[in-house]
């Protein structure tokens, strides 16, 4: 009887060894110079000093992809990487820290889960495809000036951008962007305000513009110019050059138009964790306790074991 108790407390450890989840305690490592990443219960945080190093394909912390749910970036950090983030369907909430300048290359590409994000005074640079297909985004948060919106980088996302109401941004750059994401991105200032909306004619502007329009446009061939005015068939559509001085430089980096890029490459199959592995491993030593203390049971009065 004993020996059957023995066996089952034995095969419990065991399997319970197997089924405890990997990553239950901290896991940590680096990800660029002086640049260190923890996880532990859904959270990844990136601390240090510098710019996050950039990922061709997975990041270190991928094999916990579907269990990150909120990522922090510190102070110190100023750039998020490319593909950082990447497809991290789980990923809900996004911390930023005060001296990010940069999101990098899909560095939150497909991040459906993800609602909201807040930039810092520091933030520039809006990287290609950094927040493409993010379904769920709904506001992007700008505490500084107009920074640089490169290729793609809210293809496929309906989003919100807040800036300053105390510093707006320039209303010529506003009105293109929101003409070259055909109205899918709308701005506001910090306030709720949209002070760019173009005002409806009313009815007096109308009847005007359309008298105008009716009215005979022919006049004596001896009135004519001499020489026809010509205008360009067409106007190509610029970034315009001069800005606020404070913005010139971010203004000068945006990228338009904006087109559909091919589709990404597939990712590579995530990694598993050797957690698990040490933890059956414990159990199979403690199974071998038990058995071993059944085999050699404690002597009779004649000193002989009992097997």
């Amino acid at each position: 009887m004993h020996r059957i108790f023995a066996l089952f407390f034995c095969m419990a450890l065991a399997v319970l060894a197997l089924t405890i989840p990997a990553g239950a305690e901290a896991v940590t490592g680096t990800c660029g110079d002086g640049i260190e990443w923890t996880y532990e219960d859904g959270t990844l945080t990136v601390s240090g000093s510098g710019p996050m190093e950039n990922f061709e394909a997975l990041a270190p912390w991928d094999d916990y992809r579907g269990e990150i749910t909120k990522a922090v970036i510190s102070d110190g950090i100023t750039t998020v990487g490319d593909n950082a983030f990447r497809d991290y369907d789980a990923l809900q909430e996004v911390s930023i820290g005060n001296n990010v300048t940069t999101l990098g290359k899909g560095s939150f590409l497909g991040c459906d889960a993800l609602v909201r994000i807040h930039l810092p005074s520091s933030f520039r640079v809006f990287d290609e495809e950094c927040l493409r297909d993010c379904k769920s985004l709904t506001a992007i948060h700008c505490e500084g000036t107009f920074p640089s919106f490169r290729l793609n980088c809210l293809w496929g996302s309906s989003v919100k951008i807040y800036y300053p109401a105390s510093r707006p941004w320039p209303v010529k750059l506003v009105q293109e962007l929101e003409e070259n994401f055909g109205g899918r991105i709308e701005f506001l200032d910090s306030d709720g305000n949209d002070p760019y909306t173009p005002e409806k004619p009313t009815e007096t502007t109308a009847e005007a513009a359309t008298e105008a329009t009716t009215q005979p446009t022919t006049e004596p061939a001896a009135q004519l110019p001499t020489e026809p005015e010509t205008l360009p068939a067409t106007e190509p559509v610029t970034v315009p050059t001069t800005a606020p001085e404070e913005t010139t430089q971010a203004a000068t980096e945006a990228s338009f138009p904006y087109t559909m890029p091919t589709e990404p490459p597939e990712e590579e199959a995530p990694r598993r964790s050797g957690a698990g592995v040490g933890l059956a491993l414990i159990g199979l030593v403690l199974c071998g306790v038990g058995l071993g203390m059944l085999v050699f049971r404690r002597p009779k009065k004649g000193g002989k074991y009992i097997r």
